[in-house]
């Protein structure tokens, strides 16, 4: 699937990675709202204002637990904000390390200006490689999977679900494909990717939407063809894992796929 090109008129740059899109721009504010991600947000340029359960103020960088009200406003300058399937293992790593259960963290200067600068270095990069979001993500916690020692018959399965139009594929035939027995399909996909292979699918028909959606499909069509049973399902779907009607974040989006 090809990128969608990044022009300056384009209000957000979105990057889509396998469990996670990357949104850089202007103008991201939102309400009170919580949502089913992990949030990091990052100012690049001015303190954007944040509040959240008793805190209220100006902040450069905080992580935000899943499930967790809050809202963000920023009156100028660009923000970062990465949103993440909170049963990722690096996911997991970060709500582990920098929440210790609560609800917020507020990121300390050198771990921001780390982090702005991986971000600067993505938005210099005309064609990014297959890691950028997880090298952001190393700058919290360190990776533990390694993408060259993937099982074959995982990167075949994943291969076969890049391959499909909808990512509507049962379970028992992913296990066929794989020549494994569904139970040891879904331990070796979670062990191996990070993530629950029901969980995969689902996160790759909201980044296929997306994707459909910034290159200028109607929000009902860009449902259809990812999968969606209709738009109402999509909008529903999205708004629950992100926060925001997909409408918010879709419009005069650009989108950047990660190979």
């Amino acid at each position: 699937m090809p990128s969608v090109p990044h022009t300056p008129q384009n209000k957000h740059t979105i990057y889509k990675s396998i469990n996670s899109l990357l949104i850089i721009g202007r103008e991201i504010d939102a309400n009170q709202h919580s949502h089913h991600a992990l949030q990091i947000s990052i100012a690049l340029d001015e303190a954007f204002h944040f509040a959240c359960d008793g805190i209220s103020g100006d902040f450069n960088g905080v992580i935000v637990a899943p499930n967790v009200s809050h809202s963000l406003s920023a009156e100028s300058g660009r923000q970062a904000l990465l949103l993440l399937d909170p049963e990722h293992y690096q996911a997991q790593e970060i709500i582990k390390r920098w929440l210790n259960n609560d609800g917020v963290y507020e990121i300390e200067a050198q771990t921001v200006i780390a982090l702005r600068a991986h971000i600067d270095a993505l938005l210099a990069d005309a064609h990014p490689g297959s890691t950028p979001i997880s090298n952001l993500l190393e700058t919290l916690v360190p990776a533990n999977i390694d993408p060259s020692n993937m099982d074959t018959r995982i990167q075949g399965v994943i291969d076969y679900i890049g391959q499909r139009s909808q990512k509507l594929a049962s379970i028992e035939e992913l296990a066929d494909k794989a020549c494994l027995s569904e139970s040891r399909l879904a331990h070796l996909f979670k062990q191996q990717v990070g993530i629950p292979i029901r969980r995969y699918l689902l996160w790759q028909r909201l980044l296929d939407a997306c994707f459909y959606a910034a290159a200028g499909a109607s929000l009902t069509e860009a449902a259809h063809r990812a999968g969606f049973s209709d738009s109402s399902h999509f909008n529903r779907t999205f708004k629950s894992m992100f926060g925001v009607h997909p409408s918010t974040m879709m419009k005069q989006s650009g989108l950047v796929e990660l190979k």
